[in-house]
């Protein structure tokens, strides 16, 4: 449908369904100049775009946006907000910065919105069974999904999972693939640096990619490392693709080793040259030199008894100092403290210490979810910069609705507030473009991320100037500032700050469903 702009002074006739937002700066989401207008909204899409300042408007149902910066509403390409959704419907930490559609399934796991532990092994919530269970569910984010390697290898292996899989294992697995690409997901999520994942080859993951690609979708990955065997990891990502003919996008992509820092150049070389040779290789970044997940990802080859391991790790990927730990089901007490304070409280050494819980973790976790959580600095601001200032990266947060992190909470804000401008990543229509309609475009959601006629009303209301987020590492959840008003599928769910109530989130399924 073609784009309808109007320079007005007009009376509006009104239906009942309708939304006037007036007076506003749009920022389209294509990465085009802002301008001034307004537009029309008729249930859930965008019907008319206006352009040009009026203070001769009138309708029933008009906003005044006093000049303030309309966007389409932020899609979050990967995060955990789909785990709780039951017992916090309206997501006040996505929708408080701006989110209005999430991605679950995520590091190859398919979370429940129950909040229930998503079970390693042996367990699969395909996408059918997740659509056929958010009909009961209504949510304030709309959300798509991604056929889920871990959750689906988990299925088949079961506890022989420390292996590599056979052919009919392979075949049993690409008809769940095949199941959820034909339920709408948007293609095949993998975490392979975690279990059972870890375990699989690369042949493994190309065959069942292909069942995606066959379907138009993509292949999105947590690589089998963000640290020791990080230039691997990128091969392999890129091989996956190549082989697969499948457009790849690696997630929360990061340089975390001391001995990555600094390389920046090279990375976005590997991929740059992987793009000219027609591999489709994006990414997403969340703005954190942390990052949030179990003990024992320190521990790829599960050594968790060789102390030179240990060393290696607190010298090289994450300080004592520099792992903290937000959540333990068996020792509260390590809770907001240190690695360094636990091992003194508890008259070890660091590498000890980092030893004795890592094993523990792995030995208390299996068949269930991980027994613990800490946050791990192990990059370089200026890496992090650098990569999210890539043409072809996209802002995430990785974040869950409890915000543990404060990338939860505060991702796409802080984004926002400090990287506007020229020390960072440019003009606001170029951020506010890695935030709505790049991120549409590497993951293949049709009609949502751009203000277009005939797009889905997904919008936010805000003034840069007032934007903060505030979330810290201290104190993760505190919800971020300035964003005035959103609206999901044309309802407006948070005005002037405050949720409204109206849960209008809908399921996405892949263009063709």
């Amino acid at each position: 449908m073609s784009l309808v702009i109007f320079s007005f002074s007009i009376t509006i006739l009104a239906q009942e369904d309708e939304t006037l937002i007036a007076n506003v700066l749009i920022v389209d989401g294509t990465g085009s100049e802002p301008y001034s207008g307004s537009i029309l909204i008729k249930g859930d899409v965008i019907t008319s775009i206006l352009q040009g300042s009026s203070n001769d408007l009138n309708h029933h149902n008009l906003v005044d946006g006093m000049g303030m910066v309309l966007a389409p509403g932020f899609l979050d390409s990967h995060s955990h907000f789909d785990q709780g959704l039951k017992a916090q419907p309206y997501a006040k930490s996505a929708i408080t910065q701006g989110i209005t559609t999430i991605i679950r399934g995520m590091d190859g796991f398919s979370g429940r919105p129950d909040g229930k532990d998503t079970i390693v092994y042996g367990d699969h919530l395909s996408v059918i069974e997740f659509n056929d269970l958010m009909k009961e569910i209504s949510t304030a984010v709309n959300i798509a999904s991604f056929s889920s390697h871990n959750s689906i290898r988990s299925v088949v292996l079961r506890d022989d999972f420390r292996r590599e899989a056979t052919s009919l294992d392979i075949e049993k697995m690409s008809k769940l693939v095949e199941a959820d690409m034909q339920s709408g997901a948007l293609g095949l999520s993998t975490g392979l640096e975690y279990d059972p994942g870890i375990y699989s080859s690369t042949d493994e993951v190309i065959t069942l990619a292909k069942v995606a690609a066959k379907y138009g979708g993509k292949y999105k990955s947590h690589m089998r490392s963000e640290d020791r065997y990080f230039w691997d990891s990128v091969n392999e990502i890129i091989e996956i693709g190549e082989k697969a003919n499948i457009s790849v996008n690696i997630d929360h992509l990061k340089l975390a080793a001391i001995s990555l820092w600094g390389m920046d150049k090279d990375l976005i070389s590997i991929l740059n040259d992987a793009r000219e040779r027609g591999v489709d290789v994006t990414a997403d970044i969340y703005p954190y030199t942390a990052w949030q997940s179990t003990i024992t990802v320190l521990y790829p080859d599960k050594n968790f008894d060789d102390p030179r391991e240990a060393e290696f790790i607190l010298e090289n990927i994450s300080s004592p100092d520099d792992i903290l730990f937000v959540a333990h089901k068996l020792h509260p007490e390590y809770v907001n403290k240190t690695l360094r304070q636990i091992a003194s409280e508890n008259n070890k050494t660091p590498a000890q210490m980092l030893s004795i819980v890592a094993k523990e973790s792995f030995e208390m976790s299996q068949g269930a979810s991980a027994i613990e959580s800490i946050i791990g600095k192990s990059m370089d601001e200026k890496d992090v910069l650098a990569l999210l200032n890539w043409e072809y990266s996209n802002v995430t947060t990785d974040g869950g609705l409890d915000c543990l992190h404060p990338r939860g909470c505060g991702s796409f804000t802080k984004v926002i507030d400090d990287y506007i401008g020229d020390e960072g990543l440019g003009s606001i229509e170029r951020v506010i473009h890695k935030m709505t309609g790049l991120t549409a475009k590497n993951l293949g959601i049709q009609n949502r991320g751009e203000i277009k006629v005939g797009f889905y009303a997904d919008l936010i209301l805000f003034e840069p100037d007032q934007i903060q987020d505030n979330a810290t590492y201290k104190q993760p959840n505190l919800l971020s500032d300035g964003i005035h008003s959103v609206w999901v599928n044309g309802k407006q769910v948070l005005e002037n700050g405050e949720l409204t109530g109206h849960l209008p989130g809908k399921i996405i399924l892949r263009e063709g469903n």
